[in-house]
């Protein structure tokens, strides 16, 4: 009996069972495959390869693949914690044909990044990264038909072909450019966060910018350096040297659009002139008086004003041998020119266009001591009459 039931079970097992020896992976490669045969699972389960036991790589149910990890979270996910070449891709095709080094195109047409290619290759004298983007009808595309360089000498280059480096030419130790039919190309686009000290950009030596440069403000129409702050913090230019100790100059521009130009100290100057020491100031407006260093077109208000002395103040008129016009002569003076001997009529004052302070507070001190001692001369007569009448 137990015979007789051993036999019924091999018989249904034959039965609903079509044994194929083609059905079966050898390791010595397979014949008679056909379309419908695959290596895989047909659940929800991940395909794992292992050598000595440890897993090396990964196919997840929804076909992510890992290498050097467990649980990979990418289409491919490759990591290395000990050798440092982690992927190396190499093409030897003859350079009569076109050569990839990876090749992968993409057709988002999202709002996101749209990513081409990237190959690397290994050049003549240096070490090429081409980078071809499939993709540039986006808002930003990045490396547009582009490609990165380097020479022997280390520079980088992106965006160009090559570089020309030796004795008598101009060495580039990074050289880039953004060209293509774009709203806003940008040659260099750096951001820094997230330290204690961030810097976009540090340059140690002499910079050079050929073009117009901004500082907050993207605007450089007719302009070599625009500066612009937002808010309400100040924009304040500062020029100062170390070397000097704490001097250091301002240039500050107030938040109602006043503009402040200031040294660093009570003491310290204000100083406006050309290389030729012949510079002129316009206040005002924007021409200036033949022969004078500062010309303002409109009124002047300040506490206190001094001027040079440009002739030699008039206390000699109290000398001695000072020759006092005669009063008698004085009169016929007046009566002939309608002005004062020794002070400019207005016909030569509409002349010259103005009045010379310096020279006019001269004359007029002058005439104030004539007439002192006009006066002085008068009251002796009185005196003399007054004392004849007694």
């Amino acid at each position: 009996m137990k015979t007789t039931m051993k036999f019924i079970l091999l018989a249904a097992i034959l039965i609903g069972v079509k044994y194929d020896s083609n059905a079966q992976w050898s390791i010595t490669g397979n014949g008679g495959t056909t379309s419908t045969n695959f290596l895989g699972t047909t659940d929800a389960q991940p395909i794992r390869f292992k050598t000595q036991n440890s897993q090396h790589m990964v196919i997840d149910a929804i076909g992510r693949i890992g290498i050097g990890v467990t649980n990979p979270a990418y289409k491919l996910d490759i990591a290395n914690a000990s050798i440092v070449r982690t992927l190396n891709l190499n093409n030897t095709t003859s350079t009569t044909s076109t050569s990839y080094g990876g090749y992968s195109t993409s057709n988002n047409a999202g709002t996101g990044d749209a990513v081409g290619f990237l190959g690397f290759g290994k050049g003549t004298g240096g070490v090429n990264y081409g980078l071809y983007g499939t993709a540039s009808d986006g808002t930003t595309n990045y490396g547009v038909y582009g490609k990165i360089t380097t020479s022997t000498t280390t520079p980088v280059g992106i965006g160009t072909y090559g570089f020309s480096t030796g004795a008598g030419t101009t060495n580039y130790g990074m050289l880039a450019n953004a060209g293509g039919a774009a709203t806003t190309n940008y040659g260099i686009y750096a951001t820094a966060t997230g330290g204690t000290t961030n810097w976009a950009g540090y340059f140690v030596q002499n910079t050079y910018v050929g073009g117009s440069m901004g500082i907050g403000s993207s605007v450089l129409t007719d302009t070599k350096f625009a500066v612009q702050q937002t808010g309400t913090t100040t924009a304040t230019g500062r020029f100062s040297n170390t070397s000097k100790g704490p001097n250091i100059s301002w240039i500050h521009f107030g938040t109602t659009g006043d503009w402040y130009i200031r040294s660093a100290s009570n003491t310290g100057k204000v100083i406006m002139q050309d290389q030729n020491s012949s510079a002129t100031v316009c206040i005002g407006g924007t021409t200036a008086a033949t022969g004078y260093k500062l010309s303002v077109k409109g009124k002047i208000i300040c506490e206190e004003l001094k001027v040079l002395l440009s002739a030699t103040w008039p206390d000699y008129v109290f000398g001695k041998n000072y020759n006092l016009m005669p009063l008698s002569d004085l009169e016929n003076f007046i009566e002939e020119e309608n002005h004062l001997p020794g002070i400019p009529s207005a016909k030569e004052m509409e002349a010259d266009g103005g009045i010379a302070l310096g020279e006019m507070q001269t004359i007029l001190v002058k005439k104030i001591e004539e007439a002192n001692l006009y006066i002085l001369q008068l009251n002796k007569r009185i005196e003399e009459l007054e004392s004849k009448l007694k």
